[in-house]
């Protein structure tokens, strides 16, 4: 079943539940064709967290009218996709190489207000990811959280406060809490502020503790620690107590 809401005069939300069939794919066909004679252009929300199948015949119907989805799809300016499967994310992150000149942004379940919210116009940065300063009632310990999925320019300004801390105190303890984790954009790699950022904290730092997170990002964590000299030691969500009392230790 697919069902399609108009959210804005340039905007639509396309929901696809249960299984996609036939007259699903001629549906979308249609509202495909009716945008391209309208001119094109305009933002999308794919919402597929409730798919569960896909018919063999509305996949014939999605080929046999190739073109006109294609054109369809780069005439858009912006294009959301929420998925809770993360072959889907993935193979959409891939397509989303192929669509050069569209702002392409995929989003996981627990983000579809802030995809609406970008679709629809009323947010400028496609992920809502935050860098904020913690709280933990200790000025021995810098700390922070981090939620959501970062972009380049979040993550340069999460790096600049970073800093900032450091050169304001004489700590040289860090607690950096993960919530919520959605990955970062991969243009990250390639920012030298980051990076000289990231170093330059790294060389003030004796202990650094990582409370939540995927395993993998925790694990590259603390076989960097034998890189960097620093002592670094990750904890699950739950054991924040734990890390704070590592790192006053």
């Amino acid at each position: 079943m697919i069902d399609i809401e108009k959210l804005t005069d340039h905007a639509h939300r396309i929901t696809v539940m249960a299984e996609f069939r036939q007259e699903d794919a001629q549906r979308l066909f249609d509202f495909a064709r009716a945008c391209n004679e309208a001119g094109g252009g305009g933002h999308v929300l794919i919402d597929l967290t409730a798919v569960t199948d896909l018919t063999f015949s509305a996949f014939a119907i999605e080929v046999a009218h190739l073109p006109t989805l294609l054109k369809w799809a780069y005439g858009l300016d912006r294009i959301a996709i929420v998925s809770d499967d993360d072959w889907v994310r993935t193979a959409a992150r891939l397509e989303s190489a192929l669509l050069p000149g569209i702002s392409y942004a995929v989003y996981d379940e627990d983000e579809a207000e802030a995809a609406r919210a970008w679709v629809a116009g009323d947010a400028d940065s496609p992920h809502l990811g935050a860098f904020r300063e913690l709280d933990i009632g200790r000025s021995d310990i810098v700390a922070f959280v981090l939620s959501g999925r970062l972009d380049r320019e979040e993550s340069e300004r999460g790096i600049a406060k970073l800093r900032e801390k450091f050169d304001q105190t004489d700590c040289t303890r860090l607690l950096v809490v993960i919530s919520k984790w959605h990955g970062f954009d991969l243009d990250q790699i390639v920012s030298r502020e980051l990076i000289s950022g990231k170093l330059e904290i790294a060389r003030k730092l004796e202990r650094y503790a990582i409370v939540g997170g995927p395993r993998w990002l925790r694990r590259i964590a603390e076989i960097m620690s034998g890189l960097i000299g620093t002592e670094v030691k990750a904890f699950d969500l739950d054991e924040r107590d734990e890390a704070i009392a590592w790192l006053a230790g």
